[in-house]
């Protein structure tokens, strides 16, 4: 097996191909782009802000309302912000079994049968858009229906949209209902196989390893998926479509002053399997990059991505915010004492402020 890229070139591909060095004309380019994002906000709205000029505030309720974008369970059975046209394939390359979520409702006390009748009724009941609470008093039930909508999202029976910019503020709804009519139901197998793919678009050069991780299935059903793909090895193992050869080969090197903000559970923070992460994080600044994973796994790499500073490619710093009425204070924690030299730091999140309507930024370096 030939040797792994070198970093520097992975690093310039990816940054490249994550939107990150030339960001897209249209937010809906954006996302295509990048497959999908986690549709927690204000992680959605702000991974299509780094990615996208002069994304407006309004743009994501604007495409809800159209229903250009969708949320529904997509890489590792997260929820994901999608456009509606690959919705379907990317569902379907995810789908649990229903029996997957039997914990789930014995949790909540909410038996079989009980959940199927609720499945029965969901659809007269949430015709429109509806808050947690107003979907209560309509079920006549109380907060562990959520537990059930949560279930109807997986298996792509009710979406959820989204509300302030700021946090999380979901309405539920019936799919049908919303999109006119059942989500279109693709095939499981040949979805996989064009979801496999498409993260070597967006991600690679990658392994299977990494392709299993990000869907969120085997080593063997990844490799099987990717059996007979026309695919270039890399490097190491390094798979990349093999129409990307040629321009992979004269990647560039990635301005060294460029800076990219990315939000937690950025897609590009979550898109390699722990032991990847090398072409933007040196393994020493990875437990500040990543949170601890709370049981198992492989400690501080495997936890949620962190939001992150990006300097000429490379994490420098992790970034949170705060705010106090319209007033936005953002913290910056450096990985190294220069990481943040000649940045214009006053400034440096105003694009962020904007778009989460902040009438102030303050910006604080940690000790």
């Amino acid at each position: 097996m030939t040797s792994a890229p070198d970093l520097e070139q992975l690093r310039a591909w990816s940054y490249a191909r994550q939107f990150l060095a030339a960001p897209a004309d249209d937010p809906i380019e954006a996302l295509r782009g990048v497959v999908a994002v986690y549709s927690s906000h204000p992680s959605a709205p702000l991974s299509l802000l780094v990615r996208s000029r002069g994304l407006e505030a309004g743009w994501l309720r604007e495409a809800e309302a159209r229903r250009t974008v969708v949320r529904l369970p997509g890489p590792r059975g997260s929820i994901h912000l999608m456009p509606a046209e690959t919705a379907p394939h990317i569902f379907a390359a995810v789908r649990q079994p229903p029996e997957k979520f039997a914990g789930s409702l014995a949790y909540a006390k909410i038996e079989r049968g009980e959940y199927d009748a609720l499945k029965r009724r969901m659809p007269r009941i949430l015709r429109e858009p509806m808050t947690p609470a107003d979907a209560q008093e309509a079920f006549g039930m109380g907060p562990n229906l959520m537990t059930a909508l949560r279930v109807m999202a997986a298996e792509g029976l009710v979406l959820r949209l989204g509300g302030s910019l700021r946090t999380d503020v979901l309405r539920y709804v019936s799919a049908e209902a919303w999109l006119g009519g059942p989500l279109e139901e693709a095939d499981a197998d040949g979805s996989l196989r064009w979801l496999a793919m498409e993260y070597l678009r967006a991600f690679g050069p990658a392994r299977v390893k990494d392709v299993a991780w990000w869907i969120g299935t085997s080593q063997k059903r990844a490799a099987e998926a990717l059996r007979g793909a026309e695919t270039v090895d890399a490097g190491g193992g390094m798979l990349l479509p093999a129409e990307q050869q040629a321009a992979f080969a004269s990647a560039g090197p990635v301005d060294p002053d460029a800076v990219a903000l990315l939000p937690k559970w950025d897609a590009y923070t979550m898109g390699y399997a722990p032991d990847g992460r090398r072409r933007f994080v040196a393994d020493e600044h990875l437990p500040l990059a990543y949170s601890k994973a709370k049981t198992g796994g492989a400690g501080a790499t495997s936890g949620d991505g962190n939001p992150l500073v990006l300097r000429g490619g490379r994490a420098v710093a992790a970034w949170s915010h705060r705010f106090s009425g319209d007033r936005m204070t953002v913290e910056v924690t450096r990985f190294e004492p220069s990481a943040l030299a000649s940045l214009p730091l006053d400034h440096l999140f105003d694009d962020e402020g904007r778009l989460l309507a902040a009438k102030s930024v303050t910006v604080r370096v940690a000790d």
